[in-house]
């Protein structure tokens, strides 16, 4: 489905080093094994959530991929990832933290880019040109789009910039618009297209209401208790029904996301049903909850049977497209929500806690 060509065909020097790129699409780890020649294939840092059980997490971890939690500090990753260059690999990690949510280039992990200022191996950008609209991450499949790679030149270090300067420059080969492509990338058809949008769309701009949105058939989303009502193309743009006029998915969620909070009589901003598994800070579960409830407050979060004041949260993090992770000191809660947007309390939570995974 995807042919993978190449931009520019620059072919890396033998050697260690990293490579890092935009990252919207479940295949994204392996696009970068592509130009790489056979025998050489990369180790790299993933998501724990991949690596903590079944085949393909002993698969990743036999060829040396390690595990992150993101944003929680992880001194011991350091030390594996030294010991990985000191064999010569060749290590992949996206500075993002995760896949992008609608194609737009997101915060960086500050503290990749330190390390790869300092660590003292060749850093390469590698874009994948069609990632997003090949895959979105909140879409259950893939869309049969052209994804073309090209490989940047190793970035400049060697007047050695503050973390300003080098990290502009670590951002400046992958900082495209996704959504935005050429003809012969964009996808021109795409099996139910609008599954999933929701999870982006998590509420209604026009109402502002959470969970506002419906996917009415596989190419079509309504507003619920508005006029909104789109067709979705292959691309996941959005064509309005009404008028014709064409709008981005990405622009649309950019509204989304600044929309005034406006909890209801009881302080409850948003709710969902969910599948909680709750744990101390190093995995042993003290309880698991199903057919339970996520309720975002504007002082805490109630999971379960369980009180999270907002100010004791100190991490937080997504995995995949449906599950959402926090972290105190002393307790970690995970939640899956099979209906919902986990970005929806991710963004809010952003916007009243911005102390978390600060």
């Amino acid at each position: 489905m995807w042919g993978l060509p190449s931009v520019n065909d620059l072919e890396l020097p033998p050697g260690p080093c990293f490579i890092y790129g935009n990252h919207s699409n479940n295949y994204d780890p392996f696009i970068l094994n592509a130009f790489t020649r056979l025998g050489t294939a990369t180790a790299g840092v993933m998501t724990m959530e991949y690596l903590e059980s079944g085949p393909i997490a002993s698969l990743f971890t036999a060829v040396g991929i390690q595990g992150t939690r993101k944003r929680v500090p992880e001194p011991h990753l350091i030390r594996r990832i030294y010991r990985m260059l000191d064999e010569g690999r060749r290590v992949v990690i996206f500075p993002e933290g995760g896949r992008r949510w609608e194609g737009r280039p997101a915060p960086w992990i500050e503290s990749t880019a330190k390390f790869f200022m300092r660590a003292g191996a060749p850093v390469y950008p590698v874009e994948i040109i069609g990632s997003y609209v090949a895959w979105p991450r909140w879409a259950p499949w893939p869309r049969p789009a052209n994804i073309k790679v090209k490989v940047h030149d190793a970035v400049d270090f060697s007047d050695r910039p503050d973390l300003e300067t080098g990290l502009a420059r670590l951002k400046a080969p992958i900082a495209a618009d996704e959504t935005i492509v050429d003809p012969d990338i964009r996808p021109s058809r795409a099996f139910r297209p609008a599954v999933g949008l929701d999870r982006l769309l998590y509420r209604d701009p026009a109402s502002g209401e959470f969970n506002g949105l419906q996917i009415t058939s596989g190419s079509r989303i309504q507003g619920q208790s508005s006029q909104t009502a789109w067709r979705v193309l292959p691309d996941s743009r959005l064509e309005s029904t009404q008028d014709g006029s064409i709008l981005s998915s990405a622009d649309v969620y950019a509204t989304v996301r600044s929309l005034p909070i406006l909890p209801d009589s009881a302080g409850c901003i948003v709710s969902n049903a969910a599948e909680v598994t709750i744990s101390d800070v190093d995995g042993n579960a003290k309880s698991g909850h199903r057919g339970s409830r996520i309720a975002l407050y504007s002082d805490r979060i109630e999971v379960a049977d369980l009180v999270l004041p907002l100010e004791s949260v100190l991490y937080m993090g997504l995995e995949r497209s449906d599950r959402i992770w926090l972290m105190s000191s002393e307790t970690r809660v995970k939640a899956y929500l099979p209906e919902g947007s986990v970005l929806a309390y991710y963004d809010t939570l952003n916007r009243i806690a911005p102390h978390i995974n600060n």
